[in-house]
């Protein structure tokens, strides 16, 4: 029996009924799974290591074969790592903690891909020298926890509550000049099984608290250069070949910085999940391929199942539009002003002040729209950002 474990609504990664799978959710997810009639679940107070492990140490103590223990949940990426070692026959959970930890992550990949300059944040390296740089958590998610500088370091500022700056915990890197970013997004089983598409961001992420808004489409690179996409996706699958010692069935979400004047692609981060803002929604809309329903196909090993044609062009652009919170109060939803939507979630209630947004998490709404190409998409984001500011107060 595999063991997938999971927080949230089941709906976020389309988890379906399945033979071969049990469910380790939380007692107030259990009608959800029942209400589409997965009744292989496990409910427990907590999503956590505590709660979680007696269970496995129980399973393991009544002789049960326990096939995979593996989680899209990126938070608890590295603590899944750790059960699957202790009780899955074969496996480390090094991989787990490779796409988890930042520094390990990027020390594995120092040899194979260009990614900025690094070191680990302990009293002892504090003095090696980074001019201009970003301090951030080595296992938090999305953009939490990233304070820039500009040399000297802040070490003050960085230490926790005792006086202590801990060796474990952040992670310094140079700042890179870029002018696009670009995801690349997808599943491997390293076994001749894979999917990979690209997206792009309309401006820079780094600049969240400034633009107020980002929209993530369908890339660029498909309609201007088919080479240099490529080009992408090799870097990305040797990424991958470097970080998943254990070769399973891996989804990912990579992010890198590109260069027009070099031409040439800076690594960011990978995730062991399906990439936020919706994506597999995106691949869906745009090429007619569902991720995530592929990837459950193929945890349940009923890969022939799949047309593994490749969509080379997609039949439209689909983005993804954020639009974060500001510290203001939304008065209307957009959702009757948007064309081409097939996507619409109030994530901040309407007529509810908001706070600051403080990573690309904190957003007002998402909205899901398809358009000609990735120029007209802009065009649509700019239309929506305009609108939004017209009905914020």
């Amino acid at each position: 029996m595999k063991y997938f474990i999971w927080a949230y609504n089941p709906k976020v990664v389309g988890i379906r009924p399945s033979q071969g799978i049990s469910f380790v959710v939380p007692e107030t997810k259990t009608e959800a799974y029942l209400e589409l009639e997965i009744n292989q679940i496990i409910p427990v107070k907590r999503i956590d290591f505590q709660t979680v492990y007696p269970i496995f140490k129980e399973k393991q103590a009544e002789g049960e074969k326990i096939e995979d223990i593996f989680t899209l949940q990126e938070e608890i990426m590295d603590w899944v790592g750790v059960l699957k070692a202790i009780f899955v026959p074969g496996k480390t959970g090094v991989s787990d903690v490779l796409f988890k930890d930042k520094y390990y992550m990027r020390s594995v990949l120092k040899q194979e891909v260009t990614e900025p300059d690094f070191y680990e944040l302990t009293e002892n390296s504090a003095v090696e020298s980074i001019n201009e740089g970003m301090v951030k958590p080595r296992r938090a998610d999305s953009t939490k926890g990233i304070s820039y500088f500009k040399a000297p370091l802040p070490l003050s500022s960085l230490k926790n509550q005792s006086g202590y700056l801990s060796d474990k915990d952040l992670l310094v890197e140079s700042f890179v000049h870029y002018d696009r970013m670009f995801t690349v997004d997808g599943y491997t089983d390293f076994q001749g099984h894979s999917r990979f598409f690209s997206h792009e961001y309309n401006n820079k992420l780094s600049d969240f608290k400034k633009t107020g808004y980002f929209t993530l489409h369908t890339s660029s690179l498909y309609y201007q250069d088919q080479q240099l996409l490529q080009k992408l996706f090799a870097l990305s699958q040797k990424a991958l070949q470097s970080l998943n010692v254990e070769r399973d069935i891996t989804p990912f979400h990579f992010e890198w910085f590109y260069s027009d004047k070099d031409q040439s692609f800076v690594f960011t981060e990978v995730g062991k999940r399906f990439g936020g803002a919706k994506i597999p929604k995106l691949v869906k809309h745009s090429f007619g391929v569902d991720l995530l329903e592929e990837y459950w196909k193929m945890q349940e090993r009923r890969a022939e199942e799949i047309d593994w044609e490749q969509p080379l062009s997609p039949r439209v652009c689909s983005s993804s539009y954020v639009q974060l919170t500001n510290g203001k109060t939304m008065m209307e939803s957009l959702e009757e002003k948007i064309p081409d939507l097939f996507t619409y979630e109030q994530n901040h209630p309407v007529g509810v002040q908001s706070q600051a947004a403080e990573s690309i998490g904190d957003a007002f709404f998402l909205a899901q729209y398809t358009s000609k190409d990735a120029a007209a998409s802009d065009m649509v984001s700019a239309k929506i950002n305009k609108a939004f500011n017209e009905v914020c107060r």
